[in-house]
């Protein structure tokens, strides 16, 4: 006979599966929902450096005037990036995939690197979207 052990991991076996399987198509319908969104700033509230938008799940990065706008999401499995200003790079806080500022690859699972989030700018304000 199979021992209890056994007996409750067979028994949460298919659960688990099941998880397995479900859990990246959720993140990746998520996922597509979000870049979908359209928002404006002014570009005197953006700052040099990286700037989040916690709101919109995004990082600016702004350097001499130039602006590019990185969706916060991994490429990897759509984890929100965390930003570590002293190491000047973006780490995935689930599978530790890492990005440089200007969103390359530095390191996976990721295979690519960040997408970029089109914008425009009109009268010193940002449409991004």
């Amino acid at each position: 006979m199979l021992n209890d052990t056994r007996r409750k991991f067979l028994k949460f076996l298919p659960y688990t599966m099941a998880g397995i399987l479900v859990y990246p198509i959720k993140k990746f319908i998520f996922f597509s929902e979000k870049t979908n969104q359209e928002f404006q700033l002014s570009i005197k509230n953006i700052k040099d450096g990286i700037t989040k938008i916690e709101k919109y799940n995004v990082f600016i990065y702004k350097k001499d005037n130039k602006i590019k706008i990185f969706n916060a999401h991994c490429t990897h499995m759509g984890c929100i990036l965390n930003y570590y200003k002293d190491k000047k790079k973006f780490i995935c806080p689930c599978h530790h995939s890492q990005f440089t500022m200007d969103g390359v690859r530095i390191k996976g699972p990721a295979q690519r690197n960040l997408d970029r989030i089109p914008f425009v700018v009109k009268n010193k304000t940002l449409f991004i979207g």
